[in-house]
């Protein structure tokens, strides 16, 4: 549960890393790609620090639960973000 929390605080501060990497002449390319590196860096660390997942492949399954998970977090943050201050 700990962790869960501590992945959510994390995932807070994605609206403002959007926010700083959307300016006017880029393009959403951007924005894929940091929505990827931080759900793969949040994704990782759960992983890692999971002692439940002991095997390469409950690592693997383990890692791509958290990584869509994180990214659907993470578009679902965003919306919101949009849709109140556009």
């Amino acid at each position: 549960m700990k962790k869960i929390i501590t992945a959510g605080f994390l995932n807070l501060f994605s609206p403002l890393a959007f926010g700083a990497a959307a300016g006017k002449d880029d393009s959403w390319y951007w924005l894929l790609a940091l929505a990827v590196v931080i759900s793969v860096c949040l994704s990782s660390l759960l992983v890692w620090r999971s002692k439940k997942l002991n095997t390469f492949t409950l690592k693997a399954v383990g890692f791509g639960a958290w990584f869509w998970f994180i990214i659907f977090v993470e578009v679902m943050i965003y919306g919101f973000y949009v849709g109140l201050t556009k």
